[in-house]
């Protein structure tokens, strides 16, 4: 009597598997292509004048950031020394103190030119199950070099998204409870500077890690796609405060229209200000390669898109001890936290009223 084994090679079981397969495949392509398409074609919602109205008062409020978000960073903050600990600790009760961000620590040692180093990244998510994340990101450690507190480098860009995460609270809230398909998530990398000299195994010690982590990581609940491909776009800020910052278009192809927005967004601020606000441009209609080696490599090599927001040329005070808070303009500090509030309020489509 002839048997029916249960298996491929059975010409009758055969064409059902295929098929199976084949339905099973373009369900996963379209799903793939759906994600790919939402995220080339995702629109800012832009604010109104009133709502710029309300960013030209609150440009005085330089004491309260210097103080409480800005200092505690001015430190020596090497990687693997008790100042860099310490920095880690102020930027996670920052972001606890809300109750709202998912903090994960990436916390791994890596053999150095001066030794094995234990590095910790810090990454904090609005809503670690989401499909789709804008991240914004920086480096905490500090050079190791006599005296160094790196505050453009980069103590002030993460006083700068910690102060997003703090005064826009009430509209992040808001957005994780309505729980989209999109979130915010701040990445603060640890050892971005070269322990001796720059090389590709000398530097990027943090972004480099974390990247090829998240991409053998899924998201959160999701079975389909992992943490790299859920990223909408990768923002990262180094080297900010200095009197003459001045920024460019790195990746005119591919995230060039975010960057016309935030000069858009500027424009409309300076127009805003009083007269003794900041009145400089900061935002160049300048497009240049990708020339800088930073945090964001290995995410580009990922194929992420990225928004890179570095001065270039860097500060005069760039790896010395000049570059301290003494050395910081905080008038164009205050235009640039602004315009990052309004770009992230108009990217995540969030409540405008601040006031």
């Amino acid at each position: 009597m002839p048997v029916c084994r249960l298996n491929a090679e059975n010409p009758v079981l055969r064409a059902p598997l295929l098929f199976i397969f084949i339905i099973t495949f373009l369900c996963f392509l379209i799903f793939i292509l759906h994600e790919y398409v939402t995220r080339v074609k995702h629109g800012v919602r832009e604010i109104g004048a009133k709502q710029y109205q309300c960013f030209s008062t609150l440009s005085d409020n330089s004491d309260d950031f210097r103080l409480n978000l800005l200092r505690p960073l001015l430190i020596e903050r090497v990687s693997g020394t008790s100042g860099n600990a310490k920095a880690r600790q102020f930027i996670m009760s920052k972001l606890q103190s809300t109750n709202m961000w998912n903090i994960e620590l990436d916390t791994f040692d890596e053999m150095t030119p001066d030794g094995n180093v234990e590095f910790t990244n810090i990454v904090a998510t609005l809503d670690p199950t989401a499909s789709r994340r804008l991240v914004l990101a920086c480096h905490y450690d500090s050079k190791k070099l006599p005296n160094f507190v790196g505050a453009t480098d980069s103590a002030v860009p993460c006083a700068i998204l910690l102060d997003l995460a703090i005064n826009l609270q009430k509209q992040l809230n808001e957005l994780k409870k309505n729980k989209g398909k999109l979130t915010l998530q701040l990445l603060f990398f640890d050892g971005e500077e070269a322990v001796r000299d720059w090389s590709s195994t000398d530097s990027l010690y943090g972004s480099r890690h974390l990247a090829n982590k998240m991409r053998y990581t899924n998201v959160q609940g999701q079975s389909n796609i992992n943490q790299i491909d859920a990223i909408d776009m990768f923002v990262l800020l180094d080297l900010i405060g200095d009197k003459s910052t001045l920024f460019a278009n790195f990746f005119d192809r591919t995230t060039g229209k975010y960057y016309n927005r935030l000069q858009n967004i500027e424009a409309q601020l300076l127009r805003a200000y009083n007269n003794n606000a900041h009145k400089r441009t900061v935002f160049s209609s300048q497009i240049y390669p990708n020339y800088i080696q930073d945090d964001h490599i290995p995410f580009l090599s990922l194929d992420v898109p990225i928004l890179h927001l570095i001065s270039s040329p860097f500060p005069p005070t760039w790896h010395t001890a000049a570059d301290n808070e003494a050395n910081l303009d905080f008038l164009s500090i205050t235009h640039i936290r602004n315009a990052m509030k309004i770009f992230v309020i108009e990217y995540l489509h969030l409540n405008p009223q601040i006031c």
